[in-house]
C-alpha cells in the first residue's frame, strides 16, 4: 500500500514511521519545514500521568467570561467569540463528571503503550534527547493536591510509575531554585524528550529506509473516484516563495491528515467536517539558562511549566482560542514571564532566548481524533491531541498504522474515532 501522510510534525512523522516499519511504501507531505509547527517550541513532556481531556467539570460558559481576558491562563479573544461559539457550546457539554472520567480512561488506554514505544524508538537507534527524570508537579492547594494524587491512585502505579508526596522542605530539596513555598507530587514514570531532536531523529530514520520527505508542498486539495481518494494536488514552492511555485499530484492508495490545526480545512476539502479549533501555546526557551532545574516542573497555580533541556530550559504555558493565525502575542509572553519570576527566575535569565508561538489542533470533547473520515473508505485523520502530542505521537502512530494495515489495532481507538463528530 502507498500512502500519503500530510503533515511533517511529530504525529505525521511517528504515523509515517509505523505504517513503513509495517510494509507500506511511504510518502510525507510537509507545506514547510518538518517539525517546524506545533511540535518544534512545545514543552517536550511524556506525561502519561497528566493526560487529561482539557474540558473539566465545573467550566461552564458562565465561568468562561474570564477567559475574556488577556491576561488569563486561557483566553479566549473576543473577536473570535462568534466563530467558536458553536464549538464553545460542545466543549462546555463535555464539562461535567462523566465525560471527564471516560476520556481520562480513554487517554490512559491510548498511553498503555508510550514508554514501550519510546524505549522501541530508542533500540532503533535514534539519539534524540530523552531523559527519564520524571515529572514534579507543585501546588499551594493542598486539596488540589489530593485530588491529582486520587486520580493518579485510579490510573494505577502500573501506568504512571511510583508517586512521592513531596512536603514543603521536600519540594525545595528537590529543586533549590523554586519558589513560593508549594508542596508537590513527584510522578517518577514520566519522561520528556526535546521535540525538535525527536522530530528530526524521526525524519532522518525514514529518510534512511527510503521514504520520501517532500517539503515546501501545501496540499489545496483532492482528486478521486466515488468515494475514493486517488490524489492530493499540492502547491509546490520548496524555494519558500509561492508566486514561484507549481502545482504537483500525489497519487497513493491511501491518505492520512495529520497536519494539526490545519487538518479541518483539508477534510473540509473533501466535504467533511471536523471541529477542531487552534488552541495557541506559547514558550521560551533560554540558552544556559542561570536555574538548576533537574526535571519538568509543573507550578499549577500559575498554570505554567518549565523543562530542561541539555544546555537550555523552555517555559511552556497559556492557552489562547484566537482563530487560526501565529500572531505572537506579548501579553501572552508577559504571562510566562510574571510566573517564571515569581517561581523560578533563573529560568528566564541567560545566553539567548527564543520565544516561540504554535497552535495545538483542540477538539470540543479534548480528545484526539485517529482513524478513518467517514464516507471515505481510503482517507484517514490523526489530529486533536491539544497538549498531548509528544506524550501520544507514538501510540497514535501504531494504532493507525495497525488499523489501516491490519483492519483493526491492539489500542482501543472507539473513543478516539473521528465519526463521533459526524
Amino acid at each position: 500500500m502507498r500512502v500519503a501522510v500530510v503533515g511533517g510534525g511529530v504525529i505525521g512523522l511517528c504515523v509515517a514511521h509505523y505504517l513503513e516499519r509495517r510494509g507500506a511504501e511511504v510518502v510525507l507531505l510537509e507545506r514547510d519545514r518538518i517539525g517546524g509547527g506545533c511540535s518544534e517550541g512545545n514543552g517536550g513532556w511524556v506525561c502519561p500521568s497528566i493526560s487529561r481531556p482539557l474540558p473539566a467539570p465545573g467550566m461552564t460558559l458562565t465561568s468562561l467570561r474570564w477567559m475574556l481576558r488577556s491576561g488569563s491562563p486561557l483566553y479566549i479573544k473576543p473577536s473570535a467569540m462568534p466563530r467558536l461559539m458553536g464549538w464553545l457550546w460542545a466543549f462546555r457539554g463535555h464539562c461535567n463528571a462523566e465525560s471527564y472520567r471516560a476520556g481520562v480512561a480513554a487517554l490512559a488506554g491510548l498511553n498503555a503503550a508510550t514508554d514501550r514505544l519510546y524505549r522501541g524508538l530508542v533500540d532503533e537507534g535514534m539519539a534524540f534527547e530523552r531523559a527519564e527524570s520524571g515529572t514534579i508537579l507543585a501546588y499551594d492547594d493542598e486539596r488540589e493536591l489530593a485530588q491529582t494524587r486520587a486520580l493518579l491512585a485510579r490510573l494505577g502505579e502500573a501506568r504512571v510509575g511510583p508517586v512521592d508526596i513531596l512536603g514543603r522542605e521536600a519540594l525545595a530539596e528537590a529543586e533549590p531554585d523554586l519558589r513560593g513555598g508549594l508542596i508537590g507530587l513527584r510522578v517518577r514514570g514520566d519522561t520528556h524528550v526535546r521535540p525538535e531532536s525527536l522530530c528530526a531523529e524521526l525524519a532522518a530514520s525514514l529518510e534512511a529506509r527510503g521514504v520520501e520527505i517532500r517539503t515546501g508542498e501545501r496540499v489545496l486539495g483532492f482528486t478521486g473516484k466515488g468515494d475514493r481518494v486517488r490524489a492530493a494536488i499540492a502547491w509546490a514552492a520548496r524555494g519558500g516563495d509561492a508566486a514561484d511555485g507549481w502545482p504537483v499530484r500525489i497519487d497513493a492508495d491511501a491518505f492520512v491528515l495529520a497536519a494539526g490545526a490545519e487538518t479541518p480545512v483539508l477534510a473540509e476539502s473533501l466535504r467533511a467536517k471536523l471541529p477542531v479549533q487552534a488552541g495557541k501555546g506559547y514558550s521560551i526557551t533560554v540558552r544556559n539558562a542561570r536555574v538548576g532545574l533537574s526535571q519538568p516542573l509543573h507550578v499549577t497555580p500559575a498554570r505554567i511549566g518549565f523543562t530542561p533541556f541539555r544546555g537550555a530550559v523552555r517555559t511552556i504555558g497559556t492557552m489562547e482560542f484566537s482563530g487560526f493565525n501565529l500572531r505572537l502575542d506579548r501579553r501572552r509572553i508577559a504571562i510566562l514571564e510574571r510566573a517564571a519570576r515569581r517561581y523560578l527566575p533563573g529560568a528566564l535569565e541567560g545566553a539567548e532566548r527564543v520565544d516561540w508561538v504554535g497552535m495545538r489542533p483542540v477538539t470540543p470533547d479534548g480528545l484526539p481524533a485517529i482513524g478513518r473520515l467517514p464516507g471515505l473508505p481510503n482517507v484517514y485523520v490523526a489530529t486533536g491531541h491539544q497538549m498531548l502530542g509528544v506524550t501520544l505521537a507514538p501510540s497514535t502512530g501504531h494504532a493507525l498504522a495497525q488499523l489501516m494495515l491490519d483492519g483493526g489495532s491492539d489500542i482501543d481507538l472507539a473513543p478516539f474515532d473521528p465519526a463521533r463528530f459526524a
